[in-house]
């Protein structure tokens, strides 16, 4: 038997209904504030405020590439992702990327032109508006971003009160005005191993508190909570937080401004599985 985040028992994959409580995962808040509802079983955001905003993280188109010269021959995952993120449409009509579109680092080659630009022209068909923060495998991106995207720089931007930014720099000052940030970059996921010693890598969602009296050395504000979005990439399944060799990237988490004691992981079927023993 499982427990969702509400307390109530569940014993199937899938989780308990997300009637159970209201949808809100992550809280559901004022009519003027942005609430945060994960989309079942997908590494994706719905932010509700004056407007529906889908909002994911870390694509890394091309990676295959990559692996292929490995030894590996696996398929591209563009058209899988395409698909889920035009089907999720339905739940707001603009999308936020936070930042890692590409995954070659630093510059825009022949398999970019080639595969992310085409996928950027489909898919602000499907949106009223996109908007991409830059992430760190994002070297030049702007050169092949459909003229209707709007891009912003890695320490991201604020949606009402809902700061975010992808996290391999520091947030602006206006991000951390928000009542909450969103971040990725850091591909979490968490390692769950059976009394048989059989072991999965499953994908997470990270929330947790920052430390005020750190954060307010650097910033004006602290915000009340942040949440850091699984990759959305299916090959991506991370580095798990639980693992002897993790490394929480950014400097949010390298200097300490992120309280780790405070952290709850979720699977993306809702359960809360609090912070599993971890080596940070």
């Amino acid at each position: 038997m499982r427990s969702c985040l509400q307390g109530c028992q569940h014993s199937s994959r899938t989780g308990c209904s997300w009637a159970c409580r209201g949808g809100y995962l992550f809280g559901k808040t004022s009519s003027r504030a942005v609430d945060l509802e994960p989309v079942p079983d997908t590494p994706a955001l719905i932010m509700k405020g004056r407007r529906r905003w889908v909002c994911v993280a870390d694509l890394h188109l091309g990676i295959e590439v990559q692996l292929h010269r490995a030894g590996f021959n696996i398929p591209s995952q563009a058209p899988k992702m395409l698909a889920a993120l035009e089907e999720m449409r339905i739940h707001g009509e603009r999308l936020l990327i936070l930042g890692d579109v590409k995954h070659r680092i630093p510059s825009v080659g022949y398999h970019e032109d080639r595969v992310v630009k085409p996928f950027l022209e489909k898919l602000s068909k499907a949106y009223d508006a996109i908007t991409v923060v830059s992430g760190n495998h994002d070297g030049g991106l702007s050169s092949i971003l459909p003229k209707d995207l709007r891009a912003v720089p890695g320490h991201g931007l604020r949606i009402d009160d809902l700061g975010a930014f992808h996290g391999h720099v520091w947030p602006s000052k206006d991000v951390m005005m928000g009542r909450k940030i969103v971040m990725g970059h850091i591909h979490p996921s968490v390692l769950l191993t059976d009394t048989l010693g059989s072991r999965i890598n499953e994908k997470c969602w990270l929330r947790g508190k920052l430390r005020k009296r750190l954060v307010l050395e650097r910033y004006e504000t602290c915000p009340e909570e942040l949440v850091v979005v699984p990759a959305f990439n299916p090959l991506l399944t991370g580095t798990p937080i639980n693992s002897p060799s993790a490394a929480m990237l950014g400097p949010m988490f390298r200097n300490n401004l992120v309280d780790q004691k405070s952290l709850s992981a979720y699977l993306l079927d809702g359960t809360n599985l609090g912070l599993p023993k971890a080596k940070f």
